[in-house]
């Protein structure tokens, strides 16, 4: 559902990647991909860190939604960037920025089941 929202949602994200100041090159598009990953973890790390499991699980359940629009809105703008025929870094920006938050949701999923394998 999240993500079919995020697809609708494409082509004003390409839009509103190509109307940034300074423009989005190519080397901005990887330092973002790893940027939101680095980001993920350590924001959802800090919770998984707590003593009681139910802040990661939180953690959690909020940034899978979010890195499912993203991506999708991500996928939706190259799509519309490959119509245009206008491929650039700003049709990837939301695609690295999805990739990143999944990455980060993925490992720090696994970084709870380890913490609290006892309590699932």
């Amino acid at each position: 559902m999240v993500l079919v929202i995020g697809g609708a949602l494409g082509p004003s994200a390409l839009a509103s990647a190509r109307a940034a100041q300074p423009p989005i090159d190519w080397h901005t598009v990887p330092f973002v991909l790893v940027g939101c990953f680095i980001g993920t973890v350590f924001v959802i790390g800090i919770q998984i860190l707590r003593r009681e499991p139910k802040y990661g699980r939180r953690a959690l359940g909020f940034f899978m939604p979010v890195s499912m629009f993203a991506l999708g809105s991500g996928l939706a703008a190259l799509i519309t960037g490959a119509i245009q025929n206008e491929l650039g870094p700003a049709s990837f920006l939301f695609v690295s920025v999805g990739i990143g938050l999944i990455m980060g949701v993925l490992l720090s999923g696994v970084a709870y089941r380890v913490k609290f394998k006892n309590e699932l």
